[in-house]
């Protein structure tokens, strides 16, 4: 009886994992560039220690144009590549502005990263009549002057991504490659949407609580039952 309890109360602790995965992805319909938590978990045993499975659906979302050359969008296999405070991230958010120092940057501030660094336009920016262009191969130009080459990479595994804040993820060997130009084409003026189904979403969010529902009935009927056997073993 007491396993019973155990693994009920692990598959409603599951419950709630999966229920905030999916109340997550539904925060995060109208996030650009967000990429969708698939509600599925599975206990590892890694060094006697359980840890809870979490999967990223990496599924390209619908691009939209909004006209903005500094709005960018990765249709095909690859991430930007931006510099934070960590060391280098990957991102599916291409909403980028120039920040005060003539940088290309991320909504939140870090540098968005070219093949030959950091993407400044602090001499080029400013002249009369130079327009930004950002051709599908990658390069960056301000009027007829390449100013770099957008570093677009491919992880070796995006199962191996951890998710953090802002749209980002790191590998934990941090190695990136470069990706194939076949494999992706960049689209100047775009962004790339949630890639998160709302009518999906709230199905499994549906069906989770009716499961939660009885997971935790399941609790309560075996915690009673071990409190009546300890009565009666009382007697």
């Amino acid at each position: 009886m007491v396993k019973g309890l155990y693994y009920a109360a692990k598959s409603l602790h599951e419950k709630i994992r999966n229920i905030q995965i999916v109340a997550n992805n539904l925060a995060n319909i109208n996030t650009t560039g967000f990429k969708r938590e698939i509600p599925f978990s599975e206990y590892m045993e890694r060094a006697n220690k359980k840890s809870l499975m979490q999967i990223t659906d990496f599924t390209e979302g619908a691009l939209i144009k909004t006209d903005n050359p500094f709005n960018l969008a990765i249709s095909g296999k690859g991430f930007f590549a931006v510099q934070t405070n960590r060391g280098i991230e990957l991102t599916k958010n291409g909403k980028f502005k120039i920040n005060n120092d003539g940088f290309l940057v991320t909504e939140d501030g870090n540098k968005v990263l070219g093949r030959n660094g950091e993407i400044s336009f602090l001499d080029n920016l400013f002249k009369k009549g130079n327009q930004v262009t950002i051709s599908s191969n990658v390069e960056v130009k301000v009027g007829k002057n390449v100013v770099n080459q957008l570093m677009i990479v491919k992880p070796d595994d995006q199962s191996n991504l951890i998710r953090t804040e802002g749209q980002k993820y790191y590998s934990l060997d941090e190695v990136y490659n470069p990706a194939n130009e076949k494999d992706f084409k960049v689209m100047q003026g775009y962004l790339e949407e949630s890639n998160t189904n709302p009518i999906v979403e709230m199905q499994a969010m549906i069906q989770l609580e009716k499961d939660f529902e009885a997971s935790q009935k399941m609790v309560t009927s075996l915690d009673n039952m071990m409190s009546k056997a300890k009565e009666i073993g009382k007697v």
